[in-house]
């Protein structure tokens, strides 16, 4: 299934999508109010069942995206995971341990909605992701055990102001601007993609591809990634891990061509969609309203 939140009528809505249709699962599932709920509550076999026989309620280009999960509880990202990031590149043998850090749901935007190039950064910087959806609550998982807890799969465009890493000795302010990343458009659930390692992840800007690479080139794996993170985290249901991005973002050219106003980013993943999202400078953002 894709599961999408949404806005329609006035409304904010979930559904699944159905061709170019969405079918609103919010109207049938009772006692369940956003895509989280439904996942605490354990009951995807039963939306799926909802919506099995039901007539999309809404056109896909009628609605508004809203993030996949509206209000996670945690968003934790998994930076220099792939051996074509820079970081890595540069050290010339795989880390330790991953580097984890946390996101605001406020730092992202959904799809087709604008990411913000803020006023007080001039390098922001694009970076394309896979993101796990926790979907069965747990900590201390066996890595073994770790897809068990997995709900499905989203995109992300993990976008960071590349010139406050320098303000300071951490990660949180150049990672968390105001809408400076995308995510989505759905969520992709795990039982269509049995081996997320198999797919391959594509960014575009402007139209000309930036990053491609398969998602086989991880340092950590995905099961890994749960197990470690659960050492210190209760992962619950609707929380959102991001695996790290390949080579390609701008800050690994030698001469780094900024996202700015006017560009388009498309983040996609073979089985699960496309990302898109406008950039728009963050005093642009009133006239364009």
């Amino acid at each position: 299934m894709k599961l999408i939140s949404y806005r329609a009528d006035g409304r904010e809505r979930y559904g699944v999508v159905s061709g170019d249709g969405v079918v609103d699962a919010s109207a049938r599932l009772d006692g369940a109010a956003t895509l989280r709920d439904v996942l605490d509550q354990g009951r995807l076999a039963e939306l799926r069942e909802l919506v099995a026989s039901g007539n999309a309620d809404h056109a896909l280009g009628d609605v508004e995206f809203l993030l996949p999960i509206t209000a996670p509880r945690k968003i934790l990202c998994a930076g220099r995971n792939y051996p074509g990031y820079h970081e890595v590149a540069e050290q010339q043998k795989r880390p330790d341990y991953p580097s984890v850090f946390a996101r605001f749901a406020s730092s992202f935007s959904a799809h087709q909605r604008a990411i913000v190039k803020p006023e007080a950064g001039e390098q922001l910087d694009y970076e394309g992701e896979l993101v796990v959806v926790v979907g069965k609550p747990g900590r201390h998982i066996a890595e073994d055990q770790a897809m068990d807890h997995v709900a499905g799969y989203t995109c992300m465009n993990e976008g960071t102001v590349r010139d406050w890493m320098k303000k300071g000795t951490q990660n949180t302010p150049a990672k968390n601007f105001d809408r400076s990343g995308g995510l989505g458009p759905w969520i992709v659930t795990a039982d269509e993609i049995p081996n997320p390692s198999e797919l391959r992840m594509t960014t575009r800007r402007n139209g000309k591809v930036v990053q491609d690479g398969g998602i086989d080139r991880m340092l950590f794996s995905i099961p890994y990634l749960i197990e470690h993170i659960s050492k210190f985290a209760m992962l619950e249901p609707g929380d959102l891990i991001a695996t790290g991005s390949p080579g390609g973002s701008a800050i690994e050219s030698a001469s780094p061509e900024w996202l700015g106003d006017g560009d388009v980013i498309e983040i996609e993943i073979a089985g699960i969609g496309t990302l898109r999202n406008p950039v728009v400078a963050e005093g642009m953002l009133s006239s364009r309203a």
